[in-house]
């Protein structure tokens, strides 16, 4: 079975070979799956970032602050503090697929 990335990268090598093979029905589908993709993505960022306020109201610290101090080994390993560590990361992660979403639409 071909993977989806494969089917991708067949696809970018057609489209490099032969440029007037780019339809409006292709271009708007293409156009649908990133606005699509960029909208989950804009959701679990919603997600994380609700997640990152209740961790910060309830340790009164920011999510930056707490981060920092986190990955000097100032915080301690509790299970709150492994599972902020990981939404900020998660939160990261969302906002940069996001941007290469936006310019990968542009």
């Amino acid at each position: 079975m071909i993977s989806t990335l494969e089917k991708v990268k067949r696809l970018e090598q057609y489209l490099a070979v032969d440029s007037s093979a780019i339809d409006p029905v292709l271009q708007m589908a293409i156009d649908k799956l990133l606005a699509r993709e960029t909208a989950r993505l804009s959701e679990l960022k919603k997600r994380l970032a609700a997640q990152l306020k209740e961790f910060e109201e309830h340790y009164a610290l920011k999510s930056a602050d707490f981060y920092t101090r986190y990955e000097k080994g100032e915080m301690g390993d509790s299970m709150d503090f492994i599972e902020w560590s990981a939404t900020v990361e998660m939160l990261a992660n969302a906002e940069k697929q996001i941007t290469l979403l936006g310019t990968a639409s542009g």
